[in-house]
């Protein structure tokens, strides 16, 4: 009896990855990470002609039309709109007006972009993208809040600022120039708060709606009929609370510090306005970070 013949060994194949690639590029830190989400925030913004093109030609369009204002209605009757009858020069008193123009161009962007991002991000379901690692909620809060300040800086920073620089050039003199310097920590200031404000209060709406549509619609509700019936009681009742709406407080604080009026119309305290922008901004981030860490948290391989 012969011994049965060994079993022959199974062929393997062996599959070769043609198209792989050993990554040779940069490599950054994590703590870098939010950058990359801004880039991408911005370039969604500039991505299309009807997102922040327009409003940011509408914004130069106030901001040469002002300059021509000021410039031929020098030694004009703008200065007599002062709240004490004297007040300041017709430079002064005209860069707080561009400010009730300035916020419609703010207003369309936070429509375009800002309350729509974070809940067109969670339809898509970039989330589960987005959290698996190395992103933490930290990285998307970052990314997409300095990508929304950048978009608002443009119109609430940028133009005023050039504004003011080219009332300086229009003065005379050295004395008059080193004075007219002064408006510009001023315009820094307001528009440092409205920036803040404008950015993260549509964020914060949008990080709690579950859809862009929604998210639009309760943004735009409380910024066209909640904010305006808030502040017009407290055009009735109590003063501060007319600052409670995010125009009225940029054009108040504005006012309030270059101390010119509306003939007729009576502007919310500065503490009031400076306040109400920076408490609803900072209620605002807080809101947006509580919501991401939580939608993060729910995600697929969502970081800590």
């Amino acid at each position: 009896m012969t011994a049965p013949a060994p079993p022959r060994p199974r062929a393997q194949g062996v599959i070769h990855d043609l198209g792989y690639a050993r990554y040779a590029g940069e490599r950054r830190p994590p703590s870098t990470l939010w950058h990359v989400i801004m880039r991408q925030h911005l370039a969604y913004a500039w991505k299309t002609r009807w997102r922040l093109k327009p409003w940011i030609v509408g914004a130069l369009v106030i901001t040469v039309g002002v300059g021509v204002v000021l410039y031929v209605s020098k030694n004009s009757i703008v200065g007599m709109l002062s709240q004490r009858g004297v007040g300041p020069t017709w430079l002064t008193a005209a860069i707080p007006y561009a400010y009730q123009w300035y916020r419609i161009p703010a207003f369309m962007i936070t429509m375009t972009i800002g309350a729509a991002i974070i809940a067109r991000d969670r339809e898509t379901g970039a989330f589960t993208f987005y959290f698996s690692r190395p992103v933490r909620p930290l990285d998307y809060v970052l990314g997409k809040l300095t990508g929304q300040l950048v978009l608002l800086a443009t119109i609430f920073l940028a133009g005023p600022i050039l504004l003011a620089l080219f009332s300086v050039g229009l003065t005379e003199t050295t004395s008059d120039a080193l004075t007219q310097l002064k408006t510009l920590p001023k315009v820094l200031a307001i528009g440092t708060l409205g920036t803040f404000a404008y950015a993260t209060l549509p964020l914060a709406f949008s990080a709690m709606a579950p859809r862009r549509a929604i998210a639009l619609a309760v943004w735009a509700g409380y910024y066209i009929m909640v904010a305006k019936i808030i502040a017009e009681l407290g055009a009735l009742l109590w003063l501060p609370l007319k600052a409670f709406d995010l125009g009225s407080a940029m054009e108040a604080m504005a006012m309030r510090l270059f101390d010119v009026s509306l003939p007729g119309e009576e502007h919310a305290p500065l503490w009031a306005a400076i306040g109400s922008l920076f408490v609803q901004g900072a209620a605002a981030t807080a809101a947006i970070v509580v919501m991401v860490k939580r939608e993060a948290e729910g995600s697929v391989g969502g970081s800590s």
